[in-house]
């Protein structure tokens, strides 16, 4: 979903996303480039048609652009951008996916475990990918954590010196209790 900010900017846009020509230039605005999901990028094999607005795409048209940008300020002619979709892949829940890879279908634990690997891939750093693959790998083998915590919202409205601190030392007793024992009555008789 592109940027609501977009639709304040001075220039073209088309189904929400910012126009760029195939170089990703917003046209009219040399010097302004747009990539990803707030641009709509045409596909020079598919007239009237745009790039979709997915990742795979973006990392790649960010790249373009970059070169672009450096191709302009050094007065090199720039580069068209221009890329085919590797594959789509979902996870629709407790191990089961859909994958479309290089036009070759997959469903159910397989297309899963390709989801899995290919976002695990792309996470920065070792020590994330070790830490989210070691997650995985515990999820696979034991059941799922069935313990919830969850922040109740009237628990909200007291604040932390209202709630006691030790319930086995004050006999289990909430100080606001103990106001309201101490508290007078009045009665009539």
């Amino acid at each position: 979903m592109p940027s609501p900010l977009i639709s304040s900017l001075p220039c073209a846009t088309e189904r929400g996303r910012i126009v760029v020509n195939q170089f990703l230039q917003v046209p009219d605005w040399p010097d302004v480039w747009a990539v990803g999901d707030c641009a709509f990028v045409p596909d020079a094999r598919k007239p009237g048609k745009s790039h979709p607005p997915t990742a795979q795409h973006a990392i790649r048209e960010g790249k373009v652009v970059a070169q672009n940008i450096a191709a302009a300020l050094l007065g090199r002619p720039k580069k068209a951008f221009s890329f085919t979709t590797i594959g789509l892949l979902a996870s629709l829940g407790r191990r089961t996916g859909v994958a479309r890879v290089f036009g070759f279908n997959f469903s159910g634990f397989f297309a899963w475990w390709m989801w899995r690997t290919i976002y695990l891939s792309k996470l920065p750093g070792l020590d994330k990918k070790v830490r989210v693959a070691f997650d995985w790998t515990l999820d696979l083998l034991f059941p799922k954590d069935v313990c919830a915590i969850h922040d109740l919202p009237y628990r909200r409205a007291f604040s932390r010196r209202e709630q006691p601190n030790d319930a086995v030392g004050n006999n289990g007793h909430h100080p606001a209790a103990k106001k309201q024992a101490a508290a007078p009555t009045t009665s009539s008789r």
